[in-house]
């Protein structure tokens, strides 16, 4: 019996859940999105096909902010963008954009102390039939010890996400993807 409670005991204090930060605007992402022709967007859906597995090493899993999934996070993220560079369509009169999420990975142990975000998107305009894929891999050093590892890699989703953004908006593609 004090054997099973000592297992018990042990793997309940090996879990933990590591959350990142909310998301912060990137100022080259205002930037990009404010040197486009003054037009009002909003991501309205995301479909996440990426499969995304939230479990970091045997440490516990990288939930996201808010309760939200990853694909809401980033869906949410981009809109944050658009708010931040004055171009989020609030009234239903601009640009609405679709978005699936084909990529959504994480390595916390790369060559033992690195890490990365893999990440990949497709951003649709159902209006005018143009999509956009872009893809981000953010680099980021980890740790020997798998607590601070899978923090680390929780701290990291919100530069990886703002690259992956910034990939999006400075496309010379994105242009014609908001044209109507």
């Amino acid at each position: 019996m004090k054997k099973l409670l000592m297992v018990v005991a042990l793997g309940l204090a090996g879990c933990s859940t590591q959350t990142p930060s909310v998301y912060s605007n990137y100022a080259d992402n205002t930037i990009a999105i404010r040197t486009i022709e003054p037009a009002k967007v909003q991501m309205t859906t995301i479909d996440d096909l990426s499969q995304f597995d939230e479990n970091c090493r045997m440490v516990g899993p990288i939930k996201v902010s808010g309760g939200r999934t990853l694909a809401s996070f980033i869906r949410d993220s981009f809109n944050d963008e658009l708010k931040f560079a004055g171009a989020f369509a609030t009234d239903g009169k601009g640009v609405e954009l679709n978005a699936k999420l084909s990529k959504a990975a994480f390595s916390s142990s790369e060559g033992l102390v690195g890490g990365w975000w893999d990440i990949a998107w497709t951003v649709l305009n159902p209006a005018n039939g143009k999509s956009l894929s872009a893809a981000s891999k953010y680099e980021f050093s980890t740790n020997f010890v798998g607590e601070i590892a899978c923090k680390n890699v929780a701290e990291a989703l919100v530069p990886a996400v703002q690259q992956l953004i910034n990939k999006t908006v400075t496309s010379p593609e994105f242009k014609t993807l908001l044209a109507r």
